[in-house]
Formats: C-alpha cells, structure tokens, sequence
C-alpha cells in the first residue's frame, strides 16, 4: 500500500526502523476508506513521530498519555493531533492500546452524566463523547484537587468560557455553552452543586447583528433632511420615509403606483391587518395616498 501511497518516495518508508508500523497503519488507513491524500499526509507525520521516540519495537504497546506527548508539534498542532486521533483508533482496533482506568475522584460523576444522556435523553454516543470531553475539561480546570465541587463559584464559570472562546470560534464557544449548561443543570439536580450556575448567556454569532430597535427622533430629521428632493426619485424617497417615520407603516405596506419622471410618483400606504382595541370593536387603519411631483 505504501508504493500506492508514496509512489516516487516509498523506499523512504519501507526502509525506515518503524516500516512495520507504517504498512500496517497504511493498510488500516484504505479499509477504514481514508481517502489519498489524507492518508499520506497521516503516514507522513506517523514516521516523524515515531522516528523521533527512537527504538520501537513491532509490539510496542501505547497509552493515551503516550501518544499526546509524541504528537507534539509546535508548528502544526492540529494537523499532528487528528494523525494522533486515527493512530489511536488504529491501536485499539489491534488491542495495542494501554486503556489507563480513570481512577479521578469524579469518574463517578462523569458516569452517571454519560448514562443519563444515553439512557434518559437518548443521544448518540458521538453526541454524548463530545458532552463528557466539555464536562471533563470544565471539571479539569474549575475543580482543581483539593477542591470540592459544592465550592464551585459563578466566577470559575466564567473562567472557563473566557479560555475557551480564546480558541474558539463564536460558532464552536456556542455548542461548548449549551453542553456546559447541560452538564451544571445535571450537576444542581444532582445535589452537587450549592446554587444553579446553568444560566450562562450564548455568544452571539455575529457582532451587533441586531439592528437597534428604535432611532433618536433628531436623527430621523436629519435623515430625511438629507434627502435630496429636487427630482421626482428623490420626491419619492422622501415621501415613503417621511411616512413610515411618521405613521410607521412597514416597508411591504409601501407601494409605488404608476411612477414615471412625466407624471410624478404616486405613494400609497395601506396596512392589511386591522387592531382590536379593549372594548372589541375593530379599528382599520385608513388608507392613505400621496402624490410627489
């Protein structure tokens, strides 16, 4: 597989001390339908970081901890942790991989969180592995040893999602929130937690993506001030804002009707929805035309 994989190169890889780590990974990559180009940059890397440990032997055992200190990569972190990620599911698919019992005094809490979101929300295990890595991470750096859990703090809260949306894009920091909230609203109903700490509020996806809600009255002046009126478009222009600045219409409720340079612009304003008032009687509002010359 590797002449397919590297076929200019391939005596690189097949005379290097770690090839039989590398054929095998190679093989493991095709069937697991890993396209070409991943596979080769994934094989590339593998032969750096295995190179660099030094003597490895072909029934060499790995643990996690292990495989995040050889995948260590200053320039390109992310790219050596996603080969760290599929060298891992390689050793574990060939029983080669050292499963360390989680002896951590929250273990416990973790799995009761896991098996309630298997058991009582029904998600699917990729959801529920992406909760408990958020929990796990939240628990790592909010409750350090000799801390307690009752003693977590609003502040702590905060912390973490500061950190968090440092290397995070909003988008991302949005799913971190709401797995965060989940897990502190498990944490409360639990009776682990003093107060609820849930009530954390979502990053918005886009910065001052709301237009404001209302304008200042001097500004809507000057707007329409601003307004050149001395063609019949400009006429026009003026016209509609001057009446939803003034009657509130909404756009849609604007219609122009027959406008040419020649004749003018006729301006009508017509609201479809009708207003019931306390005493139930129906209030219409009035349809209202104007003519700009």
């Amino acid at each position: 597989m590797l002449t397919k994989l590297f076929p200019k190169y391939y005596r690189r890889y097949l005379e290097s001390p770690v090839a039989d780590w590398l054929v095998g990974f190679a093989d493991w990559l095709v069937f697991a339908g890993y396209a070409h180009d991943p596979a080769h940059d994934h094989i590339r890397r593998l032969k750096q970081v295995l190179e660099a440990r030094g003597s490895v032997g072909p029934d060499a055992m790995f643990s996690r901890a292990d495989l995040t200190t050889m995948f260590t990569s200053a320039r390109q972190q992310p790219l050596f942790r996603a080969t760290q990620r599929a060298f891992e599911r390689f050793l574990a698919a060939g029983g080669r991989l050292v499963v360390e019992p989680d002896c951590s005094r929250l273990a416990p809490l973790l799995d009761a969180y896991r098996h309630h979101l298997l058991e009582a929300r029904g998600l699917t295990v990729s959801t529920v592995n992406q909760h408990i890595a958020t929990a796990s991470a939240f628990l790592a750096q909010a409750v350090p040893p000799g801390t307690s859990l009752q003693e977590l703090s609003v502040q702590a809260v905060e912390r973490f999602v500061v950190i968090d949306g440092q290397r995070l894009k909003r988008q991302s920091l949005q799913h971190t929130v709401a797995r965060l909230r989940a897990f502190l609203r498990f944490c409360h109903d639990r009776g682990e937690l003093r107060e609820r700490l849930d009530s954390i509020d979502t990053p918005r996806t886009y910065r001052d993506e709301l237009p404001p809600r209302a304008l200042a009255w001097d500004l809507v002046q000057k707007l329409l001030r601003s307004i050149d009126r001395s063609d019949p478009m400009g006429c026009r222009d003026h016209a509609i804002l001057y009446l939803m600045a003034h009657y509130g219409p909404p756009p849609s409720s604007t219609a122009i009707c027959n406008g040419s340079a020649h004749s003018g612009a006729a301006i009508s304003v017509s609201s479809e929805c009708s207003y019931r008032c306390s005493s139930s009687c129906t209030i219409t509002p009035p349809r209202i035309s104007i003519r700009t010359c």
